[in-house]
């Protein structure tokens, strides 16, 4: 049995100041806006688009089912690996949430 490398002691342990991320007190949840409405935005796109396919409707659903499909699509893609390749970027990510938001849309069938 091989043993394991030890952590150092002394000051190779300690962060350097410029290394510290100190928040504020108090900030809670900040939300920008910038982030958030091209989210939003690709996954009503998404919504739609994965409605198109398994059906459904109404814009909010298309929304919430998006986002929700987005999550899922990145969760697959990081718990599987699996990654489909179109060579573009933007695509490769549309795609797989699409495919989140099929799994959303037939998940909440089969619930209810």
């Amino acid at each position: 049995m091989t043993s394991r490398p030890r952590k150092p002691r002394g000051p190779e342990r300690i962060v350097p100041d410029d290394k510290v991320e100190i928040l504020p007190p108090g900030g809670g949840l900040m939300l920008d806006w910038r982030v958030l409405a091209p989210t939003i935005a690709l996954g009503t796109v998404t919504g739609f688009v994965a409605s198109l396919i398994v059906g459904g409707g109404g814009l909010l659903r298309h929304a919430v089912v998006g986002v929700l499909g987005m999550l899922v699509g990145q969760g697959l893609v990081r718990l599987t690996g699996w990654r489909l390749r179109t060579g573009h970027g933007f695509l490769d990510e549309m795609a797989m949430a699409v495919l989140g938001a099929i799994l959303v849309v037939l998940l909440a069938r089969f619930i209810a």
